[in-house]
């Protein structure tokens, strides 16, 4: 992923000026980001409730309930951190 998006900004310094490119992600790049964070917050959620479940009722059908779920969750952070390396380079 590239930097698709860039924006002119001026910096006057003692009198001088100096003209600066600023690059972002491009709209695709933040959409991604944001759907990655958002399934990032929800597998958490979702594995935070089987958590709570388990300390309610324990056995060990719910604690393998609760470490898929924190696996997913886990996996999803994962993804949003390496997708978020590439789009910072």
């Amino acid at each position: 992923m590239g930097r698709d998006h860039a924006e002119r900004t001026v910096l006057t310094v003692g009198g001088e000026c100096y003209e600066f490119m600023l690059a972002g992600p491009c709209v695709h790049e933040r959409a991604l980001l944001e759907e990655l964070s958002f399934v990032r917050r929800e597998a958490q959620a979702e594995a935070d409730e089987a958590y709570l479940d388990w300390l309610v009722g324990p056995s060990s059908e719910a604690y393998a309930v609760y470490r898929a779920a924190q696996d997913r969750a886990d996996a999803a952070q994962d993804d949003l951190a390496d997708c978020a390396r590439r789009v910072a380079m």
